[in-house]
């Protein structure tokens, strides 16, 4: 067969991918995007997924490179396409997630005389990727075929250097853009460069002064995906006497009792939050879901030293209360403090005697005295096996998550879009993740967060992937109702509460899912462990926006006064 030209180049193109690393493509199906769509589709070694709507098909990308923490190519025609993939990329620039995006165009002889479907795509992600590279239509030149082999290699080199982040490729092609014979693409075998990077060893210095006079040092950890390291976080604090105050979405709490997850609720306690300030702060991990831990540590400022660990080279310091950011990896931070030792008394082990008092309120009632939000986060990390997947979306699912949900049967992966905290694509979020990580796969979101990605109903079917969504379904925006102006507007309901009205069986049956609507505790957690056994599942859970509030203000006062220290 002779292969054309566009078809030559894209497999070239295709072969770099595969030699830097990417082994799965998420294609939004269209037409300029032919050449590189076949071409990925015969290459054999790169898994194609195919997801009609292109700001799913972006999620769906950033779920699998999360869980997989390989970059993953995303593949799109020209003109809107390219825009609806936009949230997905922010998301991926934010926490640092290897995203390539390669999105087809028409030649340049095309652009600024009215063709159809023709943008200006070249700076379409302006500011949320590490490199863009524009490349030209095909031509004869064989140094053109060996500049897009470098051009893509360096892209992949700087998505997954620190900081990680998404590249932007954007490829042009001209007509024909299908072979003429249809036949398949053949696989390029040419060389592809390598790119090191600088590997420092971190000087701790700084950080290992401040500790050896610390009596109260402490580790924060917000949400993290990197798998594995958790142990690493705990060995490290245990040795400094140091409690971890781990995130839901840290991948340090659950599978890990030592951790301290009812922070939230202990600072609320006055006379526990006085008392038990730090004089020494290390940060790893994303910005904090908790409001009240986060301003706990800013008035913390004064008098303790706060040192940030950028793992992803991401900077976390929204009150400028950091001494110093140091990079380098976990494990480096860890040896480099292995001789340190702190003046730390029975610090960590009051943290541990709060939490445990906390801990006996919620098993003895609390939580279900919260309400159906409040169970829905905490009955499902109960539920799930060791080694499950977790998904959960911004908005209220993910604090209740935080604050309630403190305990598990082992060790969890947890995935959240924290990087800008957008409740879009979460479903998408979740499938990528479950199609990544296979196993058992949960997803806790909200209504709105649930019918902003109905699309994503339709790739589950579609792919037949497993995963168990529940819904916490308040008929509109609930959070608002913990802002000010739920009492300061006649206008509220209407503009922030925004009921829909939806029936949520329409939205199980458009991906054909099994629809459960528990109406106790122990009926959901009947439903939970017939949809973990496989399949799609929507499990319901129903509430009252108007109760939600209060049974959260009441939960929050008890669980406070439990964990709070009678000492203080």
């Amino acid at each position: 067969m002779a292969e054309t030209l566009n078809q030559r180049w894209s497999a070239h193109l295709v072969g770099a991918l595969w030699a830097c690393g990417v082994r799965d493509a998420v294609i939004a199906p269209g037409s300029r995007s032919t050449p590189l769509a076949l071409a990925l589709a015969d290459h054999g070694g790169i898994r194609c997924s195919v997801i009609i709507d292109e700001r799913s098909a972006g999620f769906f990308g950033l779920g699998l490179a999360k869980a997989s923490r390989a970059p993953v190519a995303l593949l799109c025609t020209s003109g809107t396409a390219g825009a609806h993939l936009l949230p997905a990329i922010m998301e991926a620039f934010a926490t640092g997630v290897p995203l390539v995006v390669l999105t087809a165009d028409r030649p340049w002889e095309l652009h600024g005389f009215g063709a159809p479907q023709t943008a200006e795509q070249s700076g379409l992600f302006t500011g949320f990727v590490r490199a863009r590279e524009l490349l030209p239509a095909p031509d004869e030149d064989p140094a053109s075929l060996e500049h897009v082999v470098a051009v893509t290699a360096r892209a992949l080199h700087l998505a997954c250097r620190a900081p990680q982040g998404p590249v932007h490729l954007n490829v042009a092609f001209r007509e024909p853009l299908a072979p003429p014979d249809g036949g398949p693409t053949p696989r390029a075998t040419a060389h592809v460069p390598a790119f090191t990077s600088p590997r420092a060893v971190p000087d701790l210095t700084l950080v290992a002064d401040a500790l050896r006079n610390a009596e109260r040092p402490l580790v924060v950890c917000g949400p993290r995906e990197a798998d594995g390291l958790a142990p690493s976080l705990h060995e490290l604090a245990e040795r400094l006497g140091a409690p971890v105050l781990a995130e839901a979405a840290s991948n340090a709490r659950f599978g890990f009792p030592q951790a301290i997850a009812t922070y939230d609720a202990l600072l609320r306690h006055e006379g526990f939050a006085a008392s038990a300030r730090p004089d020494v702060v290390l940060r790893f991990g994303g910005g904090l879901t908790s409001k009240v831990l986060q301003q706990w540590l800013d008035g913390s400022g004064s008098t303790a030293r706060t040192f940030v660990f950028p793992e992803s080279g991401g900077l976390v310091d929204p009150a400028h209360r950091a001494e110093a950011f140091i990079a380098g990896s976990l494990d480096q931070v860890r040896h480099g403090l292995e001789e340190v030792q702190t003046r730390a008394r029975g610090f960590r082990e009051r943290w541990a005697s709060a939490q445990e008092r906390v801990e006996a309120a919620l098993a003895n009632g609390m939580a279900v005295a919260g309400g159906p939000e409040v169970l829905a986060a905490r009955e499902l990390a109960l539920a799930l096996p060791r080694g499950a997947s977790l998904v959960v979306s911004s908005s209220m699912p993910i604090r209740d998550l935080d604050a309630y949900a403190t305990r598990s049967q082992g060790p969890l992966r947890v995935f959240a879009n924290r990087g800008v905290n957008g409740i879009d694509g979460v479903t998408s979020t979740a499938l990528g993740v479950a199609a990544a990580l296979g196993g058992k796969t949960a997803l806790l979101t909200g209504d709105l967060a649930l019918l902003h990605d109905l699309s994503a109903l339709v790739a589950a079917r579609k792919l037949g992937l497993s995963l168990t969504i529940v819904v916490t379904n308040n008929d509109g925006g609930g959070i608002f109702g913990f802002l000010p102006v739920a009492a300061r507007t006649r206008h509220y309901e209407r503009l922030f509460g925004t009921p829909h009205g939806v029936d949520l069986s329409h939205a199980a049956g458009l991906g054909g899912a099994t629809l459960h609507r528990p109406a106790d505790v122990e009926s959901y957690r009947r439903a939970l462990a017939v949809a973990l056994e496989g399949g799609l599942h929507l499990v319901e859970l129903a509430s009252r926006r108007d109760e939600n509030v209060e049974l959260h203000r009441a939960l929050n006062a008890r669980l406070a006064q439990a964990g709070g220290d009678e000492r203080c």
